[in-house]
C-alpha cells in the first residue's frame, strides 16, 4: 500500500478512475475540478493498494482561518475500507494529517463525522480528539 498526496494534474489523472468512485465527483472534467480545489487550499491524500489497483483510504481537508484568525484544518472526508489493514491505513492517513497541520501551523483540526461511522470515531477518540457537538442535517 502506498500513500499519495494529490498535487498535480498528473497525479490526479493517475488515480482519477478510482478517486471518482470514492470521492463521488460527478464531473465531466474531473482532473481540472480536483486541481482547482487543490489550488484553493484543499489537500487530498489517497492510500492506494497496488496489488488490487484500488483506493483503500482517503482524506480530504482544507486549511482555512476560523473566525478568530487561527488556522484550522477541516476534514471533509475520511474513509478507510474495512478489512485486514484498516488500522495501518488509518495511521498512515493520521500521520499525513499531522504533517499537513504542522506544515501550515494549524491550531485546530475539525471533523464532523456521521454517527454511523464507528471506525472513524474509534480512531479520532484514540487520537485524543474531543467530541464537542453534533451536526444536524435536514435534506430537502
Amino acid at each position: 500500500m502506498q500513500l499519495k498526496t494529490l498535487l498535480s494534474k498528473l497525479d490526479i489523472a493517475k488515480y482519477c478512475k478510482n478517486a471518482q468512485q470514492r470521492l463521488d465527483f460527478n464531473s465531466t472534467n474531473l482532473i481540472d475540478d480536483v486541481f482547482e480545489k487543490i489550488q484553493k487550499n484543499y489537500h487530498i491524500a489517497l492510500v492506494f493498494d497496488e496489488k488490487n489497483q484500488e483506493i483503500i483510504g482517503t482524506i480530504v481537508c482544507k486549511i482555512d482561518h476560523d473566525f478568530f484568525s487561527n488556522k484550522t484544518c477541516e476534514i471533509f472526508d475520511f474513509h478507510v475500507v474495512e478489512g485486514i489493514n484498516e488500522h495501518a491505513i488509518m495511521q498512515l492517513l493520521n500521520d499525513w494529517l499531522k504533517n499537513i497541520c504542522c506544515q501550515f501551523l494549524c491550531k485546530k483540526i475539525i471533523f464532523t463525522s456521521l454517527t454511523k461511522n464507528k471506525l472513524e470515531h474509534k480512531l479520532f477518540l484514540s487520537e485524543k480528539f474531543i467530541l464537542e457537538k453534533f451536526t444536524f442535517i435536514k435534506e430537502l
